[in-house]
């Protein structure tokens, strides 16, 4: 319980630093899950089903948007952050600033970096952990040359004695079924 409680409360800072307004921003029910479709910030993403949304934030200027989930029995959390950006982010200094932003409070990594790149966005994904808790976190960047582009951090957070290789496996499944919608046209 006390897990899951600094769990939520973890999840509740990173949301507050974001100073958002609450928004519906296209959650739609699905048989499958739900569907997360906003094409503002270029996302058509389906969360499997035994999730549940807890909050949609977004922030005055409308450049940036926070999706929460809880996994239904309640052992891990998602978070996908969606920023609008004016050009193509270089991925290292992406994934930089959000490790070090004090506000995320991201653990330290273990391991190396999975790179991976899909044409129009690539990406990084990392495992890091603390004596309280396991994260699984993706970094996904657009490379549109003639339009809009878009950075995302999709974060999993599970408490560290109950992460195994099948959450990690679960997590992974979820994380490469991302796509930002620019990939999907």
């Amino acid at each position: 319980m006390k897990s899951k409680m600094n769990l939520n409360m973890k999840l509740s800072k990173i949301i507050a630093i974001m100073l958002l307004s609450f928004s519906f921003a296209g959650v739609v029910s699905a048989q499958n899950g739900t569907l997360l479709d906003n094409s503002q910030y270029g996302i058509k993403f389906n969360v499997p089903s035994g999730w549940k949304e807890r909050k949609v934030e977004e922030t005055s200027k409308k450049d940036a948007i926070s999706y929460t989930f809880d996994r239904n029995d309640g052992s891990i959390a998602m978070m996908l952050l969606a920023f609008k950006v004016l050009e193509v982010k270089n991925l290292n200094d992406l994934v930089y600033t959000f490790e070090k932003d004090l506000t995320l409070n991201i653990p330290k990594r273990e391991g190396d970096y999975t790179e991976f790149d899909k044409g129009n966005y690539d990406g990084m994904s990392a495992l890091y952990k603390d004596s309280e808790f396991t994260e699984v976190v993706y970094y996904y960047r657009t490379k549109v040359t003639d339009g809009e582009n878009f950075a995302y951090l999709l974060r999993f957070i599970a408490p560290s004695g109950t992460f195994n290789s099948s959450t990690e496996s679960e997590l992974k499944k979820i994380g490469d079924s991302f796509e930002p919608l620019t990939a999907q046209e």
